[in-house]
This record gives C-alpha cells, structure tokens and sequence, in this order.
C-alpha cells in the first residue's frame, strides 16, 4: 500500500513537470522552429541550393513543419485559457491542418530518401533521374494526394466542439464528433498503415542501403589511394562518385535528418498503435504521461530540422554564409551611397 501510494505521488509531480515542461517548451519551439523553417525555405529556394532537387522537398517540408507547428500553437493556447482551438469552424481545420502537415512531412521523406538511394547506388543515373523538374512533379502529387487522402478528416468532420466534464467543470472542447466513431477507427486505421507502416518501412531500408553505400564509397577512395594498381579497374566507379560528391554530401546530411526523423516520430506511433490495441477508458496514469512526453518528441521534429542542416550540412551552411554577406554587402553599398 506504501509502495503503490509512493508510486502514485511520484506519477503526479512527473506530471505536473510534464505540464509545466509543456506550458513553457510549447511556445518556444513554435516560435523558433517556425523562424527557422522560414529560414530553411529562403535558404533552399533563394540561393544556389535551388539548383538541387533535394532543396524542393526540403524547403516544401520546412512549409509543411511550419503549418504543423502553427496547429500545436493554437491547441496550446487551450492552457492559457484561449479557446480558439475549441470554437466551431477552427476545430476542424486545425485537425485537418495537423492531419495534412504529417502527411507531407513523412511522405516528402520518404521521397527524398528515395532520390539519396537514387544518387548513391545509381550515381550515373542520378543527373536523369534526380532533376529539379521531377522533385517539382513529385512534391504537386504529394500535395494533391494529401488533400484527397485527408479530405475526410475536414469533410465528415470527425472532429467537433463537444461539452466535456473535467475539473474545471463543464468546457467545450475538440474531441471526436458523435455518432462516428466508426469511421474514425476505419480512418485511423488507414492513416496509421499509409502514415506509418509503408512509409516507415521505406525509410529504414532504404536507409541501411544508403548507409551501406555510403561507407562503400568511402572505402573505395582509401583504396584507391593507397593502391594505384586497382585504380584503373574501379575508374569509372570512382569518378561517378566524384562527379556526384556534392550529391554525396547532400546524402549524409539527409541520412542524419531521416534517421532522427524516424528516432522522434516513432514513439507517438506506437503508442497510437498500443492505444488502438488496448482500447481503455481510462487509460493508466503512467500510459497517459508516456504520451505527453512522446507528444513532446514528436512535435519536436518539425521544429528542428535547420539545426540538423546546419550541424551535417556544409552546402547548407556555406549556402547561409553566402546570402547573409551578400545582404551585408548590399546594405553597406546602400549606406555609403
């Protein structure tokens, strides 16, 4: 009995820190992701990143973060006794907003993930393949397939503002609309497999095969450096590695960011999943605490990708340089003149 009430207050101050971690991170990771992934959208569109297909997914997915993490704002203003996440009208769009937003983020990784696997395992075929056009042609399919798939979401409105009882007493608050419960299963059901499962899967494999390929690569040129004899019989596969170093480059950097991509997302999906196997009530406290902090890791990552470029990205960084001195330039040329 001493031990199961000891545990019982330990759950609640871990609570209570979780709350408080949630009232003042929230907001904070909100406002500087969202200015980076502003940043990450001038960076990839506006300078000579452009010339890369990767930098159309990667800039469509710092637009995308930043739809997701202008949702997390608005359910967070819940805690400082601003409803608009409550009202008729904003409930909907915000869960279809979120609902668009995580769609995007994890299918544009999978297709730039796709395009790595591409430029490492066939670097002969990467300037065909990986052009600028196609990543364009990709990204407007993606966009018209995630309004499609998350159109039920908006037009059943499987959400609504509905009177709830907690210890505030009576609220209205966003929950599950009445009456289609059934539905929402069947729809959760098909976003958890087309939001996790393939697209989860992808990215793992493809990944080890990037990872494999990329130290493959690196073992070729310390061969080939310190043996001359076999530098004629892997000719041509050394210079279609050094043809594509940039790529290559763009590569590791794009391997760091799925991989902590799948290390921050996949925590909350399989609590959902764990939640829709063990369907409960009133779910354990120690289940309920688990999920905020997966919440938190999962919101987390459509706020930190700029830090990732910055930290594996040499392209990324010398890009930023380049475009904050020639700001610099032009603004003193402005002055003197």
């Amino acid at each position: 009995m001493v031990h199961a009430q000891r545990d019982f207050v330990e759950l609640d101050l871990t609570g209570n820190m979780l709350g408080s971690v949630q009232l003042y991170y929230t907001p904070i990771l909100v406002y500087f992701g969202s200015l980076e992934n502003c940043l990450s959208v001038i960076v990839f569109f506006g300078t000579k990143l452009c010339q890369y297909s990767s930098s159309i997914y990667l800039g469509t997915l710092a637009i995308s973060d930043t739809g997701f993490l202008v949702s997390v704002f608005v359910v967070w203003l819940n805690m400082v006794e601003v409803g608009l996440f409550n009202k008729p009208g904003f409930c909907q769009f915000f869960i279809y907003l979120t609902t668009l937003c995580s769609f995007m983020s994890v299918w544009l990784m999978v297709a730039f993930t796709i395009e790595r696997f591409i430029a490492v395992q066939y670097p002969l075929c990467c300037q065909s393949m990986c052009t600028v056009a196609r990543a364009k042609l990709t990204v407007a399919v993606l966009i018209i397939l995630g309004l499609i798939l998350c159109s039920p979401v908006f037009v059943l409105w499987f959400s609504a503002p509905r009177l709830q009882s907690n210890k505030k007493g009576n609220v209205t608050e966003c929950h599950l609309a009445e009456g289609l419960e059934s539905w929402a299963i069947v729809y959760n059901v098909i976003d958890t497999v087309f939001t996790f499962a393939i697209p989860f899967t992808v990215i793992i494999i493809l990944n080890v095969l990037i990872a494999r390929a990329i130290y493959r690569y690196i073992k070729i040129r310390k061969s080939l450096t310190n043996e001359p004899r076999i530098m004629k019989e892997r000719q041509s596969y050394a210079q279609s590695f050094r043809h594509n170093f940039a790529q290559t480059k763009i590569t590791k950097m794009l391997l760091v960011v799925s991989s902590v991509f799948l290390c921050f997302n996949l925590p909350a999906y399989v609590l959902r999943i764990h939640a829709f196997l063990h369907e409960e009530n009133n779910a354990p406290r120690s289940v309920e605490l688990t999920q905020q902090v997966c919440n938190l890791l999962f919101n987390t990552n459509f706020g930190i990708n700029f830090i990732l470029y910055c930290a594996t990205g040499q392209n990324f960084r010398r890009a930023i340089r380049c475009m904050f001195l020639r700001r610099f330039r032009n603004r003193s040329v402005t002055i003197i003149t």
